[in-house]
């Protein structure tokens, strides 16, 4: 079983936008909300838009995040939903570059347990 879900519903991302704080830097914005109610619940999106290239880069794009994010969910504290939005310079970057950028981020907003 996975330890995460995605959001799905528009009203989700409505609410994640809405009532989260958002981290930035020059390859990824990530949007972080506390989910109430059920703090042992991580729901995670990733979104990449048009602007970034054909069908086929985006997926490829798609994927790297959601692997880099892979990697580093059992680090990630429960009780939230993020958002995961890959910006213009994502598309040239590497999945080195772009893990590096999302644990940085991650690190940023407080998400990121100790190692055991």
């Amino acid at each position: 079983m996975k330890s995460f879900q995605t959001l799905k519903k528009n009203w989700e991302f409505q609410e994640t936008f809405r009532k989260g704080r958002s981290y930035h830097n020059s390859l990824l914005v990530l949007y972080v909300c506390p989910i109430t109610g059920n703090d042992g619940l991580l729901k995670v999106a990733v979104c990449v838009g048009k602007k970034l290239g054909s069908a086929v880069r985006r997926n490829r794009l798609k994927r790297q995040l959601r692997q880099a994010f892979f990697v580093l969910k059992d680090r990630t504290a429960r009780g939230f939903s993020l958002i995961i939005i890959a910006r213009g310079k994502a598309a040239q970057a590497d999945y080195a570059a772009l893990a590096t950028s999302l644990q940085e981020l991650m690190a940023k907003a407080g998400l990121l347990l100790e190692e055991k």
